[in-house]
């Protein structure tokens, strides 16, 4: 586990959006999604 992520958490959050770090977590997975359909 890297402990610095943890403790520099909001920090860390604080440099993308949601919908950023969302969207990458699904192409790092090699997710299939269509941006159409995440957001209202």
């Amino acid at each position: 586990m890297d402990w610095r992520y943890i403790l520099n958490k909001e920090e860390h959050h604080q440099e993308m959006t949601f919908q950023e770090e969302f969207i990458g977590l699904l192409e790092k997975h090699k997710i299939e999604y269509d941006e159409r359909y995440l957001w209202d």
